[in-house]
């Protein structure tokens, strides 16, 4: 659901917009000063913020320059509100950084389709920035695979043709396996992570989910802070599950950075607590599934948030980029299926990747 910031002082205009919108779909937030609207859009980073002309502290030309001078809601498209014909108004909104202009007494369906005009502009402007930026990470890892490669490839062919030149029964043989199948292992894990940036269609093939959700967890673990505080990661899973059509590489980034956003959130709790992977069959009216639940007993998500958090770039985390989740999301909905959010019943919050079970081929 988008989400649109009123910044007006008169109630009666507010309760007319807050009508409109809401009847549109849209949820709405409401404040009457200048000062309101800065901590607000930095809050709730609304689609689009309506902003009146004339506020009781302040006027609105000046709130939308200190909106475009603050990296926070810099990117925010922003409505002006004037009074109809007043060009000197329009002008002077236009020159403070307004992407949109409406007067007040305009017809509903073109304040409107103001709105939902400036709402698709900011989602598409948001994903142009997210790919350019992923570009740019898929040509350093790019690099840094390729430079690992090529001495990696040289070490596992040496340890292979020191076994055949050793023999079997040559004890120095125990100390060149561990070598062949780490290398392998590696090997592994470097297409897995050129896959995570790959452009174009995922690499579909018959995959097993839950050894790659033991890969992620393994990943994790490994790279954790060792002086951080004690935070567990359980995995579990059903036995003799059905295989899916999936991308290895791009579903072991999902379930790593769904991991990575649990570890956060307990972080930022109180620094310990445990996360669970959970690998099970489900079946709904839409089919049979593979799930995979990444759950953790930290704060949940707030309730104002569940239906906007694989939107890109929306972040209530210090630091954070906004984009992870939205790429899960659109990474499983490649794969046929879907990520789904919610709460715990005894508090935290639970990840949940839907994934169809791979169709068998009948003999003929």
């Amino acid at each position: 659901m988008s989400a649109v910031l009123i910044v007006d002082d008169s109630p009666s205009d507010r309760a007319l917009f807050r009508h409109l919108l809401t009847r549109a779909g849209f949820e709405v937030y409401e404040v009457c000063t200048g000062r309101e609207a800065m901590v607000q859009a930095r809050k709730v980073q609304p689609h689009v913020i309506v902003l009146d002309v004339n506020l009781p502290d302040t006027d609105g030309h000046s709130v939308c320059r200190a909106l475009r001078a603050d990296p926070d809601c810099a990117g925010v498209p922003v409505l002006m509100l004037t009074v109809r014909d007043n060009e000197a108004d329009v002008l002077e909104g236009l020159h403070a950084g307004a992407d949109d202009y409406v007067a007040k007494d305009a017809d509903a369906e073109i304040f409107l389709a103001r709105v939902r005009r400036l709402v698709r502009y900011r989602q598409m402007s948001t994903v142009a920035a997210m790919n350019e930026g992923l570009v740019q990470v898929g040509r350093l890892l790019a690099g840094i695979v390729h430079e690992i490669r090529g001495p990696l490839s040289v070490i596992r062919g040496n340890a292979e043709l020191m076994k055949l030149t050793l023999g079997d029964d040559d004890a120095s043989s125990q100390w060149i396996e561990p070598i062949i199948r780490s290398t392998r292992l590696l090997q592994v894990r470097l297409e897995h992570l050129m896959a995570t940036v790959r452009t174009g269609p995922s690499d579909l093939q018959t995959i097993d989910v839950a050894p790659l959700v033991y890969e992620a967890a393994d990943l994790f673990r490994k790279g954790a802070d060792p002086r951080a505080p004690k935070i567990s990661v359980i995995t579990e899973s059903d036995p003799g599950l059905p295989p899916v059509q999936g991308d290895a590489g791009r579903l072991l980034q999902v379930f790593f950075n769904l991991m990575g956003n649990a570890h956060d959130a307990l972080q930022a709790m109180h620094g310990e607590g445990r996360i669970v992977a959970r690998t099970f069959t489900d079946r709904d009216d839409q089919g049979d599934w593979v799930k995979v639940t990444i759950s953790d007993n930290g704060p949940g998500i707030p309730k104002v948030h569940l239906g906007r958090i694989f939107e890109p770039f929306f972040t209530t985390k210090d630091g954070g980029s906004g984009y992870g989740l939205y790429l899960a999301s659109e990474i499983i909905q490649e794969h046929g299926g879907r990520l789904t959010a919610s709460n715990g019943d005894h508090g935290g919050a639970c990840l949940t990747v839907w994934l169809p079970i791979a169709k068998t081929t009948e003999p003929g």
